[in-house]
């Protein structure tokens, strides 16, 4: 799977997918690529990946179609609709944020048309592309192959943790503390406004500093909020939408988890607020309208 000659298809040419095929294509790699939008197919083969405008014919011979999709729904129907054209023993692997058990209905239905199945969610932004890690579940063989295909390409690690569903777990559980690092630095930001100082200089002065508090994610959004640049890198609306799925994951495990309901109602109602397709950072626009 890892000779240029093979054969890639992503499915979904957003924010992440579209990173992930114009890497694949720049890597010498036949790859092709379908979206739904037509901005996001132009943007794509702009960067040297053969776009489609059928499902269908994207994934037509492909050994590794990647699948990087918004929510569980959206993974759900595109597997049914893949499903009679996978090649035999073709790998399926899905970088998209969903919950463990759509993972595993999407396995079977993969393996029900004769194909493979990992959930292989990223961790990294998506300019970090090449350097992302995929967090994986599924048997070790489909894994040494994702990791084959995709190390030095679009990630520097493939990691397992264990039968599918299990890197869904793990990527839900990176993003509520992903919210939680959002959500507390615009409290923070905006508590410092509210003292007389600048966002700006506060920022500059905790990034600095080498303190124990700050993490890249803080060196990026700080900024962000200071100076109200919310293109999206990741939408106010994704977070909801993966903070739910950790909310629904900690109940079905029979856990409160008290900071995952504050951040869960936050977000939401930044969302609500009219900030959705804003990157994350715009919940500080949330706070600064309360004074």
């Amino acid at each position: 799977m890892s000779s240029s000659s093979s054969r890639t298809a992503v499915v979904g040419l957003g924010t992440m997918g579209g990173r992930a095929a114009a890497a694949f294509a720049a890597a010498g790699r036949p790859t092709a690529g379908y979206d739904p939008v037509q901005d996001a197919r132009s943007a794509a083969a702009a960067r040297g990946v053969a776009v489609t405008d059928a499902l269908p014919a994207a994934v037509d011979g492909a050994d590794l179609v990647l699948l990087s999709l918004p929510t569980p729904r959206h993974v759900a129907e595109v597997v049914d609709a893949l499903a009679g054209h996978l090649a035999p023993g073709a790998l399926v692997a899905d970088t998209s944020t969903i919950d463990p058990g759509t993972a595993r209905a999407a396995a079977r239905r993969v393996a029900d048309a004769g194909a493979r199945y990992v959930d292989a969610p990223v961790l990294g932004r998506p300019g970090g592309v090449g350097n992302w890690t995929l967090v994986t579940g599924g048997p070790e063989a489909d894994v040494e192959d994702l990791a084959a295909a995709t190390v030095g390409v679009i990630a520097k690690a493939v990691e397992r943790v264990g039968d599918v569903g299990a890197g869904s777990t793990v990527k839900i559980l990176n993003n509520l503390m992903f919210g939680a690092i959002n959500a507390v630095t615009a409290e923070v930001v905006d508590l410092a406004e509210r003292a007389g100082i600048p966002a700006a200089r506060f920022a500059e002065a905790v990034a600095d500093s080498g303190a124990a508090t700050v993490s890249p994610l803080f060196r990026d959004i700080a900024p962000r909020m200071a100076t109200g640049d919310y293109d999206p890198a990741f939408t106010l609306a994704l977070l909801r939408k993966d903070v739910g799925l950790g909310a629904a994951l900690a109940a079905e495990l029979g856990a409160a988890a008290e900071v995952t309901s504050a951040v869960r109602a936050l977000t939401a109602e930044a969302v609500d607020a009219g900030h959705a397709n804003q990157d994350t950072s715009a919940l500080i626009e949330l706070l600064r309208a309360r004074r």
